[in-house]
């Protein structure tokens, strides 16, 4: 009987043991907000956007952003806790001096922590965070804990339990990088900075050296506009605009009591992707994989994603979206999948299209099948030769047969997921993806060529009438096509005008190839 009763004791101060929660709050930080990135608590504005990313984690779909522990401020849970990632708007923490984290937990026995950068130096450092039992634990890491990493473009957090009791549960409060206040009057920094009457994307007050990215093929300078300083006493000693592109552009600002001087430098460069192709593959032949622009009907609908990337941004400055997929293989490769295989037997070829930086050497489109076990196929492009060469700089198109896949064992009816990696996070930085589809024929582009030299306007856009089309050189045609890829009109007007005609067509996106003898462009039209 007593054998029994110790049994009972043991199994109901383990299962209190299991669920114990913090019932208190963490201490209020008393930072100031211009000192602060935040990334969780209710002291400052938060920068994340997404506080359980799909990683493959154990407790994925468990995270509770809004746990109350009885006294109305919230903290975050991670129950059922291997690893857990946290997704934010890029920031430039370059200028922070500390990583601040409020913890709480009953059987956590190993918890570390590490930004995750893309920009310069290291990508990713697990430091320890250290433990209290059954009670918050403040934490101030400072950087130099992270060896190697610059925190110049922080776009993630992660939390690792492995190696410590797994899975474990885990509450957080006050996630945010700080550094220390300047001492008054000797505040050289700037509250705002604006190029072209709007502030610096991923402007930060600690922050001094930017890279603004620009269109590949842009040749008009920004200006700055606005330079307001932080302490009313400071004052903007000079402003130097940029006298090119590639160029840099400063603002020099020198504290109240004359002891300090900061110089804010932003280096322009058109380094940012124009649009990909737009595919003229009929709607009919083609699988979907990413795409939105024409936007195909026919979409392949993976059921998760693995690994990392660095967002799908909008490459279109005019009102239609037309995203690509971003990623920095200096951090990871990233893919998506089902839970069941597809048959693609119907499909013979697969396209993709990609932009490389300068830094970028090597790129991998993989594809992966599940015929009892996980096998993947990869096609590899490298600017020494290798299955195809890479090309830098500027949209290439890439249309491989179906049949290169089974030649190296790849079955099409057992087809599970996509990747796009490298051999090495050292062989290749930022490539940009689109347009990545499966089709029965083989795959073609509306405009085969972006001549950075033609410059043309198509007004009004939307409208409800007539687009008017005018170029820096005779068009010699222009073709118009639906959103399925098909030409509906035809004029060759031979002029540096041009005037479609929109009054017979039904309201959506329409996409207009203007021809001249320099070559085409494709411009993305409306009608009301």
């Amino acid at each position: 009987m007593r054998k029994i009763t110790l049994l009972f004791l043991l199994v109901l101060l383990n299962a209190t043991y299991m669920y114990a929660q913090p019932t208190t709050n963490a201490p209020v930080p008393t930072n100031a907000p211009t000192d602060v990135i935040s990334i969780y608590g209710g002291s400052f504005t938060n920068v994340a956007t997404n506080y359980d990313p799909n990683w493959g984690q154990t407790g994925f779909g468990q995270v509770n952003p809004n746990f109350d522990p009885g006294t109305g401020n919230l903290v975050l849970a991670y129950p059922n806790f291997n690893y857990q990632g946290t997704e934010l708007t890029t920031q430039n923490a370059s200028g922070m001096e500390y990583l601040h984290i409020d913890i709480w937990t009953s059987n956590a026995t190993n918890v570390k922590v590490s930004p995750i950068n893309n920009g310069t130096g290291v990508a990713e450092v697990l430091v320890n965070v250290p433990l209290v039992q059954n009670g918050w634990s403040s934490v101030d890491l400072p950087k130099s804990a992270f060896v190697g990493m610059t925190w110049d473009s922080v776009f993630q957090i992660k939390f690792d339990g492995q190696g410590g009791v797994s899975p474990s549960t885990i509450y957080l409060d006050n996630i945010y990088f700080w550094k220390t206040p300047t001492a008054a009057g000797s505040d050289a920094s700037l509250s705002d900075l604006q190029v072209n009457g709007t502030t610096l994307p991923g402007f930060n007050t600690s922050v001094t050296e930017y890279t603004y990215e620009l269109v590949v093929g842009t040749t008009t300078v920004p200006q700055i506009t606005s330079a307001t300083t932080t302490d009313a006493g400071a004052t903007i000693t000079s402003i130097t605009q940029a006298s090119g592109i590639p160029g840099t552009a400063s603002v020099l600002v020198t504290s109240e009591n004359g002891t300090v001087t900061k110089t804010y430098t932003i280096n322009f460069a058109a380094t940012f992707p124009n649009v990909a192709p737009i595919p003229g593959t009929p709607d009919n032949q083609v699988l979907s994989i990413y795409n939105d622009v024409p936007g195909y009907t026919n979409v392949w609908i993976p059921n998760y994603s693995f690994g990392v990337n660095s967002g799908t941004p909008d490459l279109d400055s005019t009102d239609v979206t037309n995203q690509a997929i971003k990623m920095n293989f200096a951090v990871a490769g990233w893919g998506q999948g089902t839970n069941t295989v597809t048959d693609i037997s119907a499909y013979q070829w697969v396209h993709f299209d990609y932009f490389a930086d300068a830094n970028s050497n090597e790129i991998r489109f993989i594809i992966i099948g599940n015929n009892g076990g996980v096998v993947e196929y990869n096609y590899e492009l490298r600017t020494e030769g290798s299955d195809g060469t890479l090309v830098q700089g500027s949209w290439q198109s890439v249309n491989v047969p179906l049949s290169f896949f089974e030649g190296k064992g790849f079955n099409k009816s057992t087809f599970f997921q996509f990747k796009l990696g490298t051999t090495s996070d050292l062989v290749s930085d930022i490539v940009y993806f689109d347009n990545i589809y499966f089709s029965t024929v083989e795959p073609t582009i509306l405009s085969t060529r972006d001549v950075n030299a033609l410059t043309f306007n198509a007004y009004p856009n939307p409208t409800k009438d007539a687009w008017n089309i005018s170029a820096s050189e005779a068009i010699s045609s222009v073709q118009l096509f639906d959103i399925t890829g098909k030409q509906i009109q035809l004029i060759q007007p031979n002029d540096l005008n041009a005037v479609i005609d929109a009054s017979a067509l039904a309201s959506g996106m329409y996409f207009a190839n203007v021809q001249t003898n320099s070559g085409s462009k494709t411009v993305k039209l409306v009608k009301n």
